[in-house]
C-alpha cells in the first residue's frame, strides 16, 4: 500500500495510431511521467493488472474490446478504480459522450486536438489522482490504527504464547500497509529489565536478518542502513534499510518498531514513511500499554 520514496507517475495510451502514440509520449516526458502504450483493449487489460498506470489515455474503436467496456471494467475494480481515464477518440457528438461518461470515464478529449489541451487536461488527471491516493492512503492508515488498537484491547483468551502471536499477526498487518520485507518491534515488559523482541513473518530468504541481533530500543526516529555485523556475509549489491520509530510511555521508552526494507535509503532524513511510522508507533504505545500485553 505504501511507497517508499516518492513514485513516477505513468501515463497508458491505448491506441493503435502510431501518431497519437509520439503525442502521448512527448507530453509524458514534459510532465516528468513514465510511459507506456498499448494497441488493443486486451493488451491494455494485462498492463493494468501488471502495473496500474496513474492515467489512461484511451480510443473508443479498439480491435477487441471497445473503449467503453475496458474503461467499466477498469472502474468497478476496487483495486483500479482510482486511476483516471481520458477518452480520446474522434467519435465525439453527445451519444458518444453519454456512452463514455456512463462507463465511468473522468474526462473526453476530440480527434483532432490540442497537444497543449491534452497536456492540460492530463496534468489536471494527475493531479486528481495524487489527491485520490493521499485519501486513500489517510483512511488505510486510520483503519490500520483503528485495527491494532481494538486488538490491542481485547482480553487474551490463549495460552502463554497469545501475546507474541497477537503482536506478531499486527506486525504482519503494518508490514502490508507498508509493503516492507519486514517489521520489528522491541519492547520492554512491565518492571522486567530485559527487552524481548517480535518480528513479523514471511522475511525474504526464509527468515529475520541476522543484524537484529545488533538492534535495541532508541529513541531517535530514523531512516539509516542497517549495522553489519563482524563476518556477517550480505548479497552483493543488497542491503537493508531500518526505519525506526520509539514507543513511549510518558517520559518511558519501552519499545521501538521497525520497518525493515531491502535496498538503500532513497534520501536522508524524514520521510513520508518515517512519519506514518512514528504516528502509528505512538498510538501503538498507547494501546500497549492499556493491553494486558506488557504485564
Amino acid at each position: 500500500m505504501f511507497s517508499a520514496g516518492r513514485r513516477t507517475p505513468l501515463i497508458l495510451l491505448v491506441d493503435d495510431d502510431p501518431y497519437q502514440s509520439e503525442i502521448a509520449s512527448y507530453i509524458a516526458y514534459e510532465l516528468g511521467c513514465e510511459f507506456e502504450s498499448a494497441t488493443s483493449g486486451t493488451e491494455a487489460l494485462q498492463k493494468v493488472a501488471q502495473r496500474a498506470p496513474d492515467v489512461i489515455l484511451l480510443d473508443v474503436r479498439m480491435p477487441d474490446l471497445s473503449g467503453y467496456e475496458v474503461c467499466r471494467r477498469i472502474k468497478t475494480n476496487a483495486e483500479t478504480s482510482g486511476i483516471q481515464i481520458i477518452f480520446v477518440t474522434a467519435r465525439n457528438d453527445e451519444e458518444d459522450l453519454l456512452l463514455g461518461f456512463e462507463a465511468l470515464a473522468n474526462d473526453y478529449v476530440a480527434k483532432p486536438f490540442s497537444a497543449r489541451e491534452l497536456k492540460a487536461r492530463v496534468r489536471n488527471a494527475l493531479r486528481t489522482k495524487e489527491l485520490l491516493d493521499a485519501l486513500t492512503l489517510r483512511t488505510r492508515f486510520l483503519e490500520l490504527q483503528h485495527e491494532i488498537a481494538s486488538r490491542l484491547d481485547e482480553p487474551l483468551a490463549g495460552g502463554d504464547d497469545e501475546p507474541q502471536r497477537t503482536l506478531a499477526a499486527l506486525l504482519d498487518r503494518i508490514r502490508a500497509f507498508f509493503d516492507a520485507d519486514g517489521v520489528t518491534l522491541n519492547f520492554r515488559r512491565t518492571g522486567r529489565p530485559e527487552t524481548s523482541l517480535v518480528t513479523s513473518t514471511g522475511w525474504p530468504g526464509g527468515g529475520p536478518p541476522s543484524y537484529l541481533a545488533a538492534l535495541a530500543l532508541s529513541d531517535d526516529p530514523r531512516e539509516e542502513r542497517a549495522p553489519r555485523l563482524p563476518g556477517e556475509a550480505r548479497e552483493a549489491g543488497v542491503d537493508w534499510v531500518v526505519c525506526s520509530a520509539p514507543l513511549w510511555a510518558g517520559e518511558e521508552l519501552f519499545g521501538t518498531l521497525r520497518l525493515h526494507r531491502r535496498g538503500t535509503p532513497a534520501v536522508p532524513g524524514h520521510s513520508a514513511e518515517l512519519e506514518h511510522l512514528v504516528a502509528l508507533a505512538g498510538g501503538m504505545a498507547r494501546a500497549l500499554r492499556r493491553s494486558e500485553l506488557l504485564g
